[in-house]
This record gives structure tokens, sequence and C-alpha cells, in this order.
């Protein structure tokens, strides 16, 4: 039963993990606020949509297109083509992975978003009762809008302690200066079973909301905000037993940089964890970071470099030593033809990371040709200021690290 358990999951993981949700995020100070004000909704909503786009490039093949700009005929990338390249199934891997991040970070928001919960400085607590569809909300939530300590530094996040961004001392403006509005925080508990039962769920915060500003800087309009959330599913999923697969996942999302509209970031976290014996090694830990920023002097999405990292660490509870490993850097820009990554890849089993590698040879610092994958000097990538030469890879992370946990501060059952 364990072998069979084991192969069917190292095959079905990476899309199985988003079937079943259908990236150290500080808090700084406040930005500026432009001229216009913020114009808030009436209602408190989850963002839909935090993915950060590398779709303007597909494994498919085709034609190479062009567009002209001022400086000549700069590559508008829309394809990476299947002809041999060495680096073919390095860099579309890195797209692989990105669309998986946006798949699962979208799954569990999609049925979050769809709650309308009031602006109101008098809603700490918010219950929904069930059923009300999607699998992480099942038969009913609570939600619990009160400051805590997220980090577990003995300090709370400074949150306003209702649903209202303004404060809950007065009642909530359909206006205000982005610069007075501050963080909202929840912790959320399921009714997973049915049974009554809650038990915790998700925890999180909103450091900068999803608001609709100023049309004038459509780089931001209707931008996802900047927030942190973090996610724990047992299987079985409450009472009895322990459970014998704990999953925990969650995400760091930058959307919103008033100085600089076109960078943002998007890091994902996802543990899988077995009781021991179930299956070999007992843990795998993804950490998944795609970023954009923009070039100097970018006016538009055409103009921005993007880099793409995943590590992953596997454990053996009884052995520490346990060594199995893979780190991905990979980088580009949108407005030339070229790639620079480093591959390195340990795993004892690779279909249990988040985004399974390819069994491709390691490599490190490489440079490619874009849109055909063949390699080139690796003073090309330089002199394009795109070389991973320098870039760190991401922390590889264990099972008992905060930012694959759910937070200390977050009771067993619902405080309401």
């Amino acid at each position: 039963m364990k072998n069979k358990f084991r192969n069917t999951f190292h095959i079905l993981l990476f899309w199985a993990v988003l079937a079943i949700l259908c990236g150290c995020v500080g808090l700084p100070s406040p930005a500026t606020a432009p001229a216009p004000l913020a114009e808030l909704p009436a209602s408190l909503q989850f963002p839909d949509d935090i993915g950060v786009e590398t779709d303007e490039l597909a494994v498919a093949g085709g034609s190479l297109k062009f567009s002209g700009s001022a400086t000549g005929l700069d590559y508008i990338k829309n394809e990476v083509l299947p002809i041999g390249g060495e680096f073919f199934e390095a860099i579309t891997f890195g797209f692989t992975f990105n669309q998986g991040v946006d798949d699962a970070v979208a799954a569990i928001l999609s049925d979050l978003s769809v709650l309308e919960i009031p602006f109101n400085p008098v809603t700490v607590f918010y219950e929904v009762p069930g059923p009300i569809g999607g699998i992480f909300l099942g038969n009913g939530v609570k939600i619990d809008f009160s400051d805590y300590d997220f980090f577990g530094t003995g300090t709370t996040l400074g949150c306003t302690g209702c649903t209202c961004p303004t404060g809950c001392d007065s009642v909530c403006p359909s206006q205000a200066p982005i610069a007075d509005l501050r963080p909202v925080c929840f912790r959320i508990w399921a009714d997973r079973n049915g049974d009554g039962e809650f038990i915790r769920l998700m925890a999180g915060f909103f450091e900068q909301l999803s608001i609709e500003d100023d049309p004038g800087t459509p780089e931001n309009e209707k931008n996802p905000g900047v927030g942190t959330y973090r996610v724990r599913l047992e299987d079985p999923p409450s009472g009895g037993d322990p459970p014998f697969l704990v999953t925990h996942f969650g995400a760091d999302y930058n959307h919103r940089d008033f100085a600089k509209p076109l960078d943002k970031s998007t890091e994902y976290f996802l543990s899988v964890a077995f009781a021991p014996m179930v299956s070999f090694p007992d843990a795998t830990i993804s950490t998944v970071k795609i970023e954009q920023q923009a070039l100097p002097g970018a006016t538009s999405e055409a103009q921005l470099a993007k880099t793409l990292r995943q590590s992953v660490k596997q454990e053996v509870y009884s052995d520490p030593e346990f060594d199995s490993t893979f780190r991905y850097i990979a980088r580009y820009r949108t407005d030339r033809n070229f790639w620079s990554g480093t591959f390195l890849d340990s795993l004892v089993e690779p279909g249990m990371a988040f985004a399974p590698p390819p069994p491709i040879d390691d490599f490190t610092a490489e440079c490619a040709q874009l849109s055909t994958a063949i390699g080139v000097d690796q003073g090309t990538c330089v002199d394009e200021g795109i070389d991973v030469s320098s870039v760190p890879f991401l922390d590889l992370i264990t099972t008992s690290d905060p930012r694959v946990n759910l937070p200390t501060d977050f009771p067993s059952i619902p405080t309401f």
C-alpha cells in the first residue's frame, strides 16, 4: 500500500496539489500617497490574482516575432523553439513552475475572493455558514480580524483589528489617502467535514489592500496589493487518528510599489510531510520565487528583467544528515533574446518537488539564446546584465521553518 500510494503521488503531485487547492514579508514604512485618494470598495475582498506573467514565452514551436523601437528591432519573445537547443528543457521548466505557482495561488484565493466582507469598524469576527463551495471553505468558515503576532516575535503586526483599513474608531470611509491605509489581519477556521468542528486553516494579512487608484497609472490599477498567507491541510482533515499527510503552503506577494509600479514578486512555499514509514523521503519542502523588475527608464512591461528561482529540500526524520536538494535560477529580459540559468539537481525523489525538475545534467551560470535554447558565450549574458553568477539561491528550508507553518499565535479553536 505504501509503494502504491507513493508512486501515484510522485506522478500526480505537481498538478494534484493544484487540484487540492480548487514567496519573509516584513512591514515596510508606509509609502507617500499620490495626489488622488484611494477609492475603497464597500467590502473587503481577497485578491484573486497575484501571478507574475511569463506567458510571453510558450513551449510550442513557431516563429520569433519582432517589433520596432527607437533603438532598432527588439525581440518580442513568444516562443522557445523545440529545435534541439541544449537548454530547452531548463528554460521551459522555469515557465512551467511559474504557471504552477500562479495556478496554486489562484486556486486558494478564488475560493476566498467570493467572500464580500463589509468594511466595518465593528466587524472583528465574521462567520460564513455552509455550504459555501470550494474545497477549502467547505461547510463554513469563521474569520477573526483581530491584530496578532504573525511572525512569532512577541509583537503584533499593527493591524487595525477589524475589517476597516483606516481603523476601528469611526465609520469606514469610501475614500482615503493611501498612506492612511493600515494592514488587515485574518485567521480562518474551517468546518471541512461538516460536523461542526472548526479547525485551523489559514492565517495572513493584507499589508496593502487590493484597491483601485489613479487611472493615470494603469500599471497598478486594480492591483492585488501586498500580503502574506499560510495554509495547513491534514489528511484525514480532523479528529480520530493523527494525519498521515500534512500539507502546508503559503505565499508572500508584493505587487504594489508606488515608486516602481512595474516591479512585483510572488514567493510560494509548499511543505508535504508524511507520517513516519508512509513515504520516503518523509517530507519535501519547495520554495519558488518569481520576480520582475523594471529596467532603467522602463515605461511598459516590454522592458523588464524577470528572475525565476526554485529550491527544494527533502527530509528523513531519522537522519538529519540526509542530503537531497534541488536549486534552480533563471533570468532574462523581455526586450532581449537571451537567458541565463543554473540547474543543480541531487533529489532522491524529484517527483515529490512542487515542480519536478527534468532529468538533465547540472550546469552553473550558462547563457543561451532564449528563442532557440542554444548556448552562447557567457559574456553575452554578462553584457546584457542577466548573468546569474551572483544571484543567490533561495533558502533550503525544513518542515520546522515558520514559512511553512501556521503562526504560533493561532488558537486551535475559533476565538468566537
